[in-house]
């Protein structure tokens, strides 16, 4: 009996068995290497804060409007984990001992819960109203550079600007309209947002100072003497 021959393969079918092949093991490829990626990718944090001191410390996820009662806070709030040099002043960790008291600021998701944003629900109060004619404008700076952040909404405060060397107090008697201590916004994780009513040219000496100097607080009172003022050098200082 006579048997018949398989067909032999033909060039065309190996190459696109060939062609499936490449794709197979291109897709494969790739799938590892996004899969390289994200690990590293998650890690990075990690590597970035290796022999950093982390500490714990109360953070806001939510919008909290001020006057929220502590007992409320929770669902807006997550433990994080944050650099020693991050920590706001008066940081919280937790609410135990905390009853009775109210959030007696505005927070916004990343700000970090400090004793200075709590308190005694009768300390709650509106912000201030801008008078006509006049700007707001928010000042980020440290709370070395705010008298120790003991500045409220209501104070008074004088602006001093450094350049090069040269340091003078420009702007004073500066109505200061709200107060946000360590939030995200601030220049730096423990710094304070001020915000102040200033008049145009003011607000221009402000944000100059922000943009190209360095920038102090002084906290002042009716009594506040800013005669005899002048800008100095080192020359001025050590003469």
């Amino acid at each position: 009996m006579c048997r018949t021959a398989s067909p032999a393969s033909s060039p065309e079918g190996d190459d696109v068995k060939k062609q499936y092949l490449a794709v197979a093991v291109a897709v494969l490829l790739a799938v590892l290497g996004v899969a390289a990626l994200v690990s590293y990718a998650n890690g990075a944090d990690d590597r970035a804060f290796e022999g950093t001191e982390m500490v714990p410390v109360l953070r806001a996820t939510a919008d909290v409007p001020a006057g929220t009662p502590v007992s409320e806070l929770s669902d807006s709030l997550e433990t994080a984990r944050v650099p020693r040099a991050a920590l706001v002043p008066g940081a919280v960790t937790s609410l135990d001992d905390l009853a009775g008291q109210v959030a007696v600021v505005a927070l916004v998701p990343g700000d970090q819960l400090s004793t200075a944003k709590l308190g005694a629900a009768e300390t709650v109060k509106e912000d201030l109203t801008l008078s006509k004619g006049m700007q707001e404008l928010t000042i980020p700076v440290s709370g070395a550079r705010l008298v120790g952040g003991a500045v409220k909404a209501g104070d008074r405060v004088g602006v001093f600007s450094s350049y090069d060397g040269a340091t003078g107090n420009p702007i004073n008697n500066l109505l200061v309209l709200r107060v946000d201590n360590g939030v995200a916004g601030a220049e730096d994780a423990a710094g304070t947002l001020v915000t102040v009513a200033v008049k145009t040219l003011d607000a221009e000496k402000l944000v100059h100072t922000l943009e190209f100097g360095k920038i102090w607080l002084s906290k002042q009172n009716d009594d506040t003497d800013t005669r005899g003022g002048k800008a100095i050098t080192s020359k001025d200082v050590l003469s």
